[in-house]
Order: C-alpha cells, then structure tokens, then sequence
C-alpha cells in the first residue's frame, strides 16, 4: 500500500479529537507550500480560527494583554 492510501485508511481509525488537530496540520502543510492563494483563505482553512478572530475583535481593548507584554521587544 502506498502513503497516501495507507494514511488515508488510518484517518478513519482516529477519534474524532484527532481528525480536528489533523485538519490543523493539513491547513500548516498547504500553507508551507504555498497552496494557498492568501492568507486569508489560509486562516480560513484551520478549524475555529475564524470564530477566534472574530471573538479577538469584539473583545474591548482594556480586556487585552499590552503589546509590551506580549512582544517585549517591539
């Protein structure tokens, strides 16, 4: 069996936990290539992160950590 068969017949064997972190990777991969048109279609490709993005602008900036806080250096 090559690869790409055998890895898709062990797809099926993982939790569903499993598959969303698959995706992740799946999502990082396409985009090291460069398979992605932007990076938007990118974000929009990892499972969640349109919704945490949306929540990170609808949270008040007294709420959010200081820049220097985050990136000390910058």
């Amino acid at each position: 069996m090559i690869n790409r068969d055998y890895v898709k017949a062990q797809i099926d064997a993982l939790p569903d936990g499993a598959i969303e972190k698959l995706l992740e990777f799946i999502s990082f991969q396409k985009y090291s290539l460069g398979l992605y048109d932007n990076d938007t279609d990118y974000l929009a490709s990892v499972p969640g992160m349109a919704n945490k993005i949306k929540a990170g602008l609808n949270t008040p900036l007294a709420d959010c950590a200081p820049l220097a806080e985050v990136w000390p250096d910058v």
